[in-house]
């Protein structure tokens, strides 16, 4: 009987750590995104300062995450998005043409990694 206790012990704590894992990605990914779309606001206002602060600011962001995020995900679904935010800071610093673009792709990189880790039935089962 110990040994299904612990059995069951180790797939709830495997389970609890997939939910809060899943929770932690996806409130990470909102956030960011909320930081995206401010920087297209303030860009469109014509603040550039305002928006070389938030594109420091979720570069920042978005190096805690992903020290922390490459232990739980796959480190290539998070190269491209590195390298994203890296290109936001310089593009908003240097008032580049290529940043809406490049804000649209980084919006949707974080999109697919915020659904690629939202639990469904049909991708636990």
């Amino acid at each position: 009987m110990t040994r299904v206790k612990i059995s069951a012990a180790i797939l709830f704590l495997l389970v609890g750590i997939s939910a809060f894992s899943s929770i932690w990605v996806n409130h990470s990914c909102d956030n960011m995104l909320k930081e995206i779309n401010t920087i297209y606001e303030l860009a469109e206002k014509g603040d550039k300062k305002s928006a070389q602060n938030y594109a420091r600011k979720i570069n920042a962001d978005w190096e805690s995450f992903r020290e922390k995020a490459s232990v739980l995900l796959k480190y290539d679904r998070l190269i491209e998005i590195d390298r994203l935010c890296s290109r936001i800071v310089q593009l908003t610093e240097n008032e580049g043409e290529e940043m809406n673009a490049e804000l649209a792709e980084l919006r949707d990189m974080l999109e697919m990694l915020k659904s690629g880790e939202t639990p469904l039935l049909n991708s636990v089962f």
